[in-house]
């Protein structure tokens, strides 16, 4: 927090730090430079029981969310020496904020963005924080962005002009590092997502893959608390618990959700066909139909905004049983779809069905839909808003270059926000260790090849995880909106849209006629309407959250 009117800093920053408290079971302090104060809510990982929060280097004050596994060739010490470790070329995922004696801030976010992290600007001054939420209470309220919406129901992910949800509100872009002085942002640095430079020339070998994955598993293992692996079955959360079985970890806490319907999920550690589980504890839940409504409103608010993402409820399951098992720390498979081509849909774009990356984004129906519930203006501007943030180039390689910050970040923000609302941190190994540098240098075709995805990583690991799992193909962990919307729950469904026009309305400029053709279709069964339904449901919730805080 930098204000241009010093004058109670301390206490604003104390009142937003409250609200993070989730984030940081183990102590939080706030201390007060110049113009600025910074407060750090701590989830004691390794660093020292006894530190103060935030760490102190003679005048300098320093808050770290996160982890720095590797810097300057070594592993720095948890605490005051990581976040001092947080500079570019460090392996590691975080955000930091550091104060000097005179009240400049420095802001600095990890290149892949795996820790998330915000600011708000006004005329009153800078705020900063690791979620949205605590932002809001800032410098006043911050009206909604009907534009940002606009941009979110036609892409139906996320919002695509760097800002957020809210005026005045953005990401700290992966990798840019802001300096803040007087109640300003003074300058900021190396904006944009970033894969650290290739190491070495030509294409990764099978060994090469397989020393930098086993590399990341040994740094993300470093923790003083309990550890344990989500597993979902497939290949990415298989390889980590092959590796772990073979370095011989005993006794590990293992989670897994297993959906309705779906082979999704691990319900007996055997089905692995693992040798060195024995000892491991695994606990698995089962996700209905109804549940993915029923968690709808607390995954959103959690959030602090609305989802395209089916799987926000259903992670939100995973991380209360993580915490149920005791775990502190998850170790989780984010980041190989997008660093290899894991999803099908990868496939799809490389036999040519898709001329180029915005058709490949922007399902055609979808923004049918979008126009009918906004009209054609609206979308048109939010279309062309996208259009430009997509380099020249063939499609193939605009997708690859694009998904880590269009795929990627939205679900590295799930998975921080929703572990960390019960106190658990949850680590990337496939983003570390220098693995996304070997896989920019794959060739498309050790990516993607006939209808098979994640070629290279399956070659890389056949022999540790055995031929059947290899070719078990890519189950994306997602719900299946329309068969689930569209049984029992339809009505529903139906209801909460019918009952939410006039606050959709309101708030969004949503069509009133726009809502009643999309409950006609989902009446007649088109399955392309149900995740636009779920968008608008994400969306009533959200705004009712909003209403609820005044």
């Amino acid at each position: 927090m930098s204000l241009r009117d010093p004058e109670g800093s301390a206490a604003l920053t104390a009142r937003l730090l409250a609200q993070l408290n989730h984030r940081g079971p183990d102590g939080s302090g706030v201390l007060e430079r110049g113009s600025s104060s910074i407060g750090m809510a701590r989830l004691r990982v390794r660093s020292a029981a006894s530190d103060d929060v935030p760490f102190t280097a003679g005048d300098e004050v320093h808050a770290l969310n996160g982890e720095v596994y590797h810097a300057g060739g070594r592993t720095p010490a948890g605490g005051l020496e990581e976040a001092l470790a947080c500079a570019p070329g460090a392996d590691g995922m975080y955000a930091v904020v550091s104060a000097t004696r005179d009240g400049r801030l420095e802001v600095a976010r990890d290149p892949l963005g795996i820790k998330p992290l915000f600011v708000r600007e006004s005329d009153e001054g800078v705020a900063i924080a690791s979620e949205v939420t605590p932002l809001l209470d800032a410098f006043g309220p911050a009206p909604v962005r009907r534009e940002a919406f606009a941009q979110f129901l036609v892409t139906g992910r996320r919002v695509v002009d760097g800002g957020s949800f809210f005026e005045g509100i953005r990401p700290v872009r992966p990798g840019e590092r802001l300096t803040v002085s007087g109640g300003k942002v003074v300058s900021t640095r190396h904006g944009g997502v970033a894969v650290p430079e290739p190491v070495g020339n030509g294409t990764p070998s099978a060994a090469e893959l397989r020393e930098a994955v086993s590399v990341a598993v040994d740094r993300v293992l470093l923790a003083d608390r309990p550890i344990g692996l989500a597993l979902s079955g497939g290949l990415d959360s298989t390889i980590l618990a092959a590796l772990l079985a073979e370095r011989g970890v005993t006794d590990l806490p293992t989670v897994s959700i297993c959906p309705e319907g779906s082979s999704d999920g691990v319900r007996e550690l055997a089905e692995l066909g693992l040798s060195g589980t024995r000892s491991w504890q695994h606990s698995w839940t089962p996700f209905e139909a109804a549940d993915l409504l029923d968690e709808l409103p607390s995954a959103v608010q959690v959030m602090g905004e609305p989802t395209g993402m089916s799987s926000l409820p259903m992670y939100a399951r995973l991380a209360r049983l993580a915490r149920e098992s005791g775990i502190t720390v998850l170790v989780v498979g984010e980041g190989a779809d997008e660093l290899f081509g894991g999803y099908q849909r990868y496939a799809n774009l490389r036999s040519g069905q898709h001329a180029t990356a915005l058709d490949f984004y922007l399902a055609e129906e979808r923004r049918t839909m979008a126009t009918e519930l906004l009209g054609c203006d609206v979308v048109e501007e939010a279309v062309e808003t996208f259009r430009g943030e997509l380099p020249e180039g063939p499609a193939c390689e605009v997708v690859r270059s694009h998904e880590l910050q269009h795929s990627l970040e939205p679900l590295l923000r799930r998975t921080d926000h929703l572990l960390m609302a019960q106190g658990i941190e949850g680590r990337t190994p496939f983003l570390h260790g220098g693995v996304p540098a070997l896989a920019s240098r794959l060739t498309p075709s050790q990516l993607v090849r006939g209808g098979e995805t994640k070629v290279a990583l399956r070659e890389a690991f056949s022999d540790l995880v055995g031929e059947g799992r290899r070719e078990v193909p890519k189950i994306p962990f997602r719900a299946p909106v329309a068969r689930w919307l569209g049984g029992s729950l339809l009505p529903r469904v139906d209801a909460e849209l019918a009952d939410s026009v006039g606050l959709l309305n309101d708030c969004l400029g949503v069509c009133p006629d726009g809502v009643q053709t999309l409950r006609k279709r989902l009446a007649g069964g088109q399955e392309s309407a149900f995740p636009t339904a779920f968008n608008l449901l994400s969306t009533i919730h959200w705004l009712t959250w909003l209403e609820s805080r005044g």
